[in-house]
């Protein structure tokens, strides 16, 4: 499997706003991934990082 592109960089400011909004959104985590071309381990990392990873809705 192909790393993701964004593989071992750091998170930009308009990508760790695009992660709020997706998680104030209740957005699956593999669709914020292939948006952001980040793995699913990097997303739910940087939500618990950022202290919203229990804030997500429920759909």
């Amino acid at each position: 499997m192909a790393k993701p592109r964004r593989h071992n960089q750091p998170w930009t400011k308009e990508e760790i706003a695009l992660l709020r909004a997706h998680y104030r959104k209740g957005t699956l985590h593999r669709i914020i991934a292939a948006e952001l071309k980040r793995t699913l381990v990097a997303i739910e990392s940087k939500a618990v990082e950022l202290g919203i990873s229990g804030k997500r809705k429920k759909k």
